[in-house]
């Protein structure tokens, strides 16, 4: 369990051209803008975990007992989300 805030942030991006090409190997032209993305994760004792983003007006909080119970043989590793 994390003990103490963690805030990270990733600047947008606009792909101009060539989206979906990079799949392929190709060439895509990607400019940075202004704009930034904040994840802040804090510690709470009550086994929740939330998802809040204001400027869309959502806002959810799920069980973390119940997340540990999901299936993630997709991303190729334990079928744990947490060991």
């Amino acid at each position: 369990m994390l003990s103490e805030v963690l805030l990270v942030s990733a600047p947008g991006k606009v792909i101009l051209h060539g989206e979906h090409a990079v799949v392929h190997g190709k060439v895509a032209l990607a400019v940075a803008l202004n704009l930034r993305t904040f994840l802040q994760l804090e510690p709470h004792s009550k086994g929740k975990v939330g998802l809040h983003l204001p400027n869309i007006g959502v806002e959810r909080v799920w069980d973390v007992a119940k997340l540990q119970l999901l299936d993630t043989n997709f991303l190729g590793g334990p079928s744990r989300i947490w060991n």
